[in-house]
């Protein structure tokens, strides 16, 4: 991962991404984290896992950011951007403008009597 192949990414989503995760990107590129729990507040039960954190040009094509902002634009605001995924389904989403620029939240993704547009309905900052 270098910082063209981010710049590119950046071109194609039309937004700057935060530095503290233009870091992570530089250094991980996703990947599977340890330990792999999370604390989200008003989230039943107070925690979640995180599966897996998504990459650019991940050889596993739903670990790909690319993958993920395509698969799930219709279903997410536009200033979200799918970063990671819990084992049930929920997705971490990076807030990339407006007052929560920088922000994760977790989005559940799951259709609520037909509607298929993701909730906001906990939301956690993550440290990358």
């Amino acid at each position: 991962m270098t910082d063209a192949d981010i710049s590119k990414f950046e071109q194609r989503i039309g937004a700057i991404l935060p530095e503290q995760y233009r870091r992570f990107l530089l250094e991980f590129n996703g990947g599977i984290p340890t330990p792999g729990t999370v604390d989200v507040e008003g989230l039943p039960g107070a925690s979640t896992d995180v599966q897996v954190f998504f990459g650019i040009g991940s050889s596993i094509e739903s670990s790909d950011l690319n993958w993920n902002l395509t698969t799930l634009a219709e279903r997410l605001e536009d200033e979200l951007l799918p970063i990671a995924i819990d084992s049930g389904g929920n997705v971490f989403c990076l807030v990339l403008q407006g007052d929560d620029r920088g922000a994760v939240v977790c989005c559940d993704l799951q259709p609520v009597f037909g509607d298929l547009e993701a909730s906001r309905s906990y939301s956690r900052d993550i440290e990358f």
